[in-house]
């Protein structure tokens, strides 16, 4: 089965209207201390509509083979709006949960975003701040 233009637009805009969350994108930035040891920083943009799934699949974590046949644990499943620039070095931090303000929740990717149909979905792993 192959969706109209029309179809893949409204695809997207539904998926959008879905996203009850908000979150901002880290983009990484490496240098060297003064002992040349290695730093990283990121640096967040603005805040983006996302979905946000803390239980994907069975149980509380999310289970998948990436294509190497490595199996791996996620703690998030989050759906990005298409159009949204992320790589796989960046880190995403959540904002709001279903409109209420939450702080410390960031997150590493596992994989690749991966782009579908209607959205960018990305697996990831939560980290300390």
């Amino acid at each position: 089965m192959t969706f109209s233009a029309a179809e893949i637009a409204a695809l997207a805009t539904t998926q959008q209207v879905w996203m009850q969350d908000s979150c901002k994108i880290g983009v990484l930035t490496q240098g060297v201390d003064s002992a040349g040891g290695p730093t990283s920083a990121y640096t967040y943009g603005a805040e983006v509509s996302c979905g946000v799934n803390t239980h994907p699949g069975r149980g509380a974590q999310g289970r998948f083979y990436d294509s190497d046949g490595t199996y791996w644990n996620a703690d998030a499943e989050i759906r990005l709006p298409l159009g949204t620039t992320i790589a796989f070095s960046s880190r995403v931090r959540l904002t709001k949960r279903m409109g209420t303000a939450v702080t410390n929740v960031d997150y590493d990717l596992l994989r690749v975003p991966e782009t579908g149909v209607s959205c960018i979905v990305l697996y990831c792993r939560a980290v300390s701040t």
